[in-house]
């Protein structure tokens, strides 16, 4: 599943909108994570939603599912139309109060309007429906990771069992460990989701487990092909070019 809902996450290049400021982030290409600023009905209970706006599309993830539907703007006026598009995944527990009453919210959006970080959808006479942050930049990074999954080189694969691959971000370094190793090197973040890691060093242990030593080289290699980043909730996910999966984690308690 991961490799086929990568694609639902792709974003287009970032386009400024005529709603938003100068100095806020724009409608396309920003990765909007909705905020319980307004009830959908049930509580989000850490559920994690977002949306990302591309020349004609919007997708994210709606509670447990990805998704993806057409809209199209005029001016401050919003459409937003739900081609079915979707995962599968049967949703559970919150994620499945959530996704149904977010998904119906969407199809009711008829004005949009970006102040500062927020973005908040609204219907045609102006009751608020929805309200997001950007989660951009260096701070949606900052702390500690765990890695659930990585580029092999030809696959995307969930760490070997019995080993951890971490990664932290704190002021302009990333560091973690790779396996049997520590690693540490720079990073940098611009525009609203592209990101470089490294070049890094990393201590010269051996590793007792030759499929951990590999995993290693691999890791290290994916953090290297990140090109893009998405932070919603407590899940990251570094993208290689086209949008591919480099790197998946969630945020270590």
């Amino acid at each position: 599943m991961i490799v086929a809902a990568a694609g639902l996450f792709l974003a287009a290049a970032p386009a400024t909108s005529s709603a938003a400021a100068s100095t806020s982030p724009p409608l396309r290409g920003t990765n909007w994570v909705l905020t319980d600023r307004v009830s959908l009905g049930t509580p989000l209970d850490g559920v994690a939603v977002n949306a990302v706006f591309a020349a004609k599309r919007v997708s994210g993830t709606s509670g447990c599912n990805g998704y993806t539907s057409s809209y199209t703007t005029n001016g401050s006026r919003m459409t937003i139309t739900n081609d079915g598009v979707s995962t599968l995944i049967a949703c559970e527990g919150a994620a499945g109060k959530v996704e149904p009453k977010y998904l119906a919210a969407l199809a009711r959006v008829g004005r949009w309007r970006i102040t500062g970080t927020t973005l908040t959808l609204s219907t045609r006479a102006g009751r608020r429906l929805l309200v997001y942050r950007a989660s951009v930049g260096a701070d949606a990074l900052r702390g500690s990771w765990e890695v659930t999954s990585l580029y092999t080189g030809d696959a995307i694969s969930s760490p070997v069992a019995g080993s951890t691959l971490t990664l932290k971000f704190a002021g302009d370094t990333a560091s973690g460990d790779s396996g049997c190793n520590t690693y540490t090197g720079p990073f940098t973040v611009s525009g609203s989701d592209a990101i470089e890691l490294g070049p890094f060093a990393a201590t010269l242990r051996a590793c007792a487990d030759p499929a951990v030593g590999t995993q290693e080289q691999q890791y290290l290699a994916a953090l290297g092909l990140a090109k893009t980043y998405q932070v919603t909730g407590n899940q990251l996910t570094l993208f290689r070019d086209g949008g591919t999966i480099a790197v998946t984690a969630q945020r270590a308690p």
